[in-house]
C-alpha cells in the first residue's frame, strides 16, 4: 500500500434492503469500524437478489477500493447469490470448500438438528477462497483476493453474526496486514446543546490547535463531538483539555460505550443510592433506557407508569387537590410525582415526567409538546419545563425521557459538591 489511506467499499446484498423492509444497519456499523481503523470509505453499494447486480457491484468495487466488505447473501436458498456474484466478477469457479462444509455440518450437530441437503450450498465458494468462521450461525464467511490486489471479505447479513465475525476475524486480519496511518481520536458525548451551538462554542479549535480536526455527529437528542489528529500532533492533548473545559457539564461521557443512563448508574452506585421513576407521557421509556444497562438492578429500584390521574394518586401519592388545581401537566404535579415515587420506594432519588405527547390533547396554554421533568433528591428538588414541538409523538416521548435523565445527572453533579 502507498502512504495514502487504503480505500474501502461496502456492499450490502438483499432485496429487502432495496424495498425498505429492512434497515441497513450493517453498512453503518462497518463504515464506522473501517473509518476508525484509518481506512477511507469511498462508497457503499446495495445490490438486490439478482446475480448480474451482485456481480456488477463486485466488479465496480474491486476497481475503486483496496478492501471490500460485503454482508448478506450467504444462506442456503436460491436467492443467496453472493458467492456466485464474486465468482462471476473475478472469473473464479465455485467449488465445495471442505472446511466450510465441515463448519456448516458442525453447527447442525451443535444444535441437534438434521441438516437439509440445501445447506451444502453454503459451502459452495469461489476457488482460492479462505473460510471465515461463523460460530453464531450456519453460514460461513469467506475472503478472496482479486487480481488487482483488492481483498474481499464476505460476511453474513444477520447483524449479530456479522459484527462478531468482523471483530473476531476481519478486523484483526486488517490490523495485522495493513500499514494503516496512526491517528489519535477523542470523543465527547453531550446533551444540552444543538449542533449549531456546539459549532459556535468549539469552532475555533482547529485554528487554535493546528493539526486537530473537529467533527460532529448528531444522534438526537445526543450530540457527539470528535477530535482527531495524526499520532505526532503535539497540540492534540491540549485541544482535548480545552474542549473538555468548554463543554463543561454538557459532556456526560468520553467513552462511546458509556450511555447517559450508564453514567447515571455509575454515579448512583458510587454513592450507594437508588432511583425510582414515575412516568406519564413517556410510558416507561426512561425505565427502558435504565434497564438496558447491565447491572442496573444495583441502582434502579422501580418504575411506575402513572398515566391517569388516579394512578398518580393511588400509586405514588400525588395529592388529588394538586391535580385539580394545576392539572396533570404542571410543575407542581411533576415535583409531587418525583418526590412521591422516591418516598414510596424509600430511595434517595425520584425522577418524574408528565406532558402532552400529542397529536391531540393540547390547549392554548399547554400546547402539544409541553413537558415537565422533575427530580427529587436528598438535599433538594428541581423541575424543568420543556417545549418539544416535534410533531411526532414518538420523538416527544424519546426526547422527554432523555432530557429527564439529563436533569437527574446534573442534579447528581450539583449535590455531590
Amino acid at each position: 500500500m502507498s502512504h495514502r489511506p487504503p480505500k474501502a467499499l461496502i456492499i450490502s446484498q438483499g432485496e429487502e434492503l432495496l424495498t425498505g423492509q429492512t434497515v441497513d444497519t450493517n453498512s453503518a456499523f462497518l463504515a464506522g469500524q473501517l473509518t476508525a481503523l484509518g481506512l477511507r470509505v469511498v462508497g457503499a453499494i446495495t445490490a438486490g437478489d439478482r446475480l448480474d447486480s451482485i456481480a456488477e457491484a463486485f466488479a465496480h468495487a474491486v476497481e475503486r477500493a483496496d478492501i471490500v466488505v460485503c454482508t448478506g447473501g450467504l444462506g442456503p436458498t436460491t436467492d443467496d447469490l453472493t458467492a456466485e456474484g464474486v465468482g462471476s466478477a473475478l472469473g473464479l469457479q465455485l467449488a465445495v470448500n471442505p472446511d466450510a462444509l465441515e463448519q456448516v455440518r458442525e453447527r447442525y450437530v451443535e444444535r441437534k438438528r438434521v441438516m437439509a441437503a440445501c445447506n451444502e450450498k453454503q459451502a459452495l465458494l469461489p476457488e482460492q477462497a479462505g473460510v471465515l468462521v461463523n460460530p453464531l450461525g450456519t453460514a460461513p464467511g469467506f475472503s478472496v483476493t482479486a487480481d488487482s490486489g483488492c481483498r474481499i471479505f464476505c460476511l453474513p447479513g444477520v447483524p449479530h453474526e456479522m459484527r462478531h465475525m468482523w471483530l473476531e476475524e476481519v478486523r484483526p486480519t486488517l490490523l495485522e496486514s495493513l500499514s494503516l496511518p496512526q491517528t489519535q481520536r477523542h470523543l465527547f458525548r453531550t446533551v444540552g446543546k444543538g449542533e449549531a451551538q456546539l459549532q459556535e462554542l468549539l469552532g475555533a479549535i482547529p485554528t487554535s490547535f493546528p493539526g486537530v480536526i473537529l467533527g460532529f455527529r448528531a444522534r438526537s437528542p445526543e450530540n457527539q463531538v470528535k477530535l482527531e489528529a495524526t499520532e505526532d500532533c503535539p497540540a492534540f492533548n491540549e485541544a482535548v483539555d480545552h474542549c473538555r473545559e468548554l463543554l463543561g457539564t454538557d459532556s456526560f461521557s468520553e467513552d462511546e460505550s458509556v450511555s447517559l443512563a450508564g453514567t447515571i448508574g455509575t454515579m448512583l452506585c458510587a454513592r450507594n443510592q437508588q432511583l425510582a421513576l414515575a412516568e406519564s407521557c413517556t410510558g416507561g421509556w426512561i425505565g427502558h433506557l435504565c434497564v438496558t444497562e447491565p447491572g442496573s438492578s444495583r441502582w434502579l429500584d422501580r418504575g411506575a407508569v402513572t398515566y391517569s390521574n388516579e394512578a398518580k394518586v393511588e400509586m405514588i401519592g400525588v395529592p388529588a387537590e394538586l391535580l385539580a388545581q394545576h392539572g396533570a401537566v404542571s410543575e407542581q404535579v411533576a415535583l409531587a410525582m418525583a418526590s412521591g415515587t422516591a418516598r414510596t420506594a424509600g430511595v434517595a432519588w425520584g425522577l418524574a415526567v408528565t406532558g402532552i405527547a400529542g397529536p391531540s390533547g393540547g390547549t392554548p396554554k399547554k400546547p402539544v409538546g409541553t413537558v415537565y421533568v422533575a427530580v427529587s433528591g436528598p438535599k433538594s428538588s428541581s423541575v424543568r419545563k420543556l417545549f418539544l414541538p416535534t410533531k411526532s409523538r414518538t420523538m416527544t416521548r424519546q426526547f422527554s425521557a432523555y432530557l429527564a435523565l439529563d436533569l437527574l445527572r446534573r442534579q447528581l453533579l450539583l449535590q455531590q459538591r
